[in-house]
């Protein structure tokens, strides 16, 4: 899941290309952490307001990388500052994952907090335990 450590959010990076699931318009960008669906359909939303990556259609299949489809030839396309601009987008999606995750637990823990409330009010008022 999408998450921090300590108190930062994780830092996404390109490790490498998957060379077997990768092809002379396709490149499957292997990353650390992995990348997981969530994160992805956030970078999605982000790349595609992004004016250099508008050029560019991503995938994700279940336990893939960050799949990267071009129109043209791989070896033609002008890749200058690609993986740092992935990265950093990736990055991104990655702390809004994580600030949903946080955001859905902290509503978890107060709506148990809450029900708790409710069943120690109900024993206290019973005079029976909560077990």
């Amino acid at each position: 899941m999408a998450g921090l450590v300590g108190n930062r959010v994780r830092i996404m990076r390109i490790t490498s290309i998957n060379r077997k699931e990768s092809n002379e318009y396709n490149l499957e960008l292997n990353t650390e952490p992995k990348l997981e669906q969530v994160v992805f359909d956030h970078f999605q939303l982000l790349a595609a307001q992004d004016h250099k990556l508008r050029s560019f259609a991503f995938s994700k299949l279940e336990n893939s990388g960050l799949i990267l489809h071009t129109r043209a030839l791989i070896d033609s396309v002008n890749s200058k500052g690609l993986a740092s601009l992935i990265e950093d987008l990736l990055s991104k999606a990655e702390a809004i994952a994580a600030r949903e995750d946080a955001a859905t637990k902290h509503e978890a823990k107060l709506m148990d907090d809450r029900t708790d409330a409710i069943i120690e009010a109900a024993a206290n008022k019973l005079g029976i335990p909560v077990r």
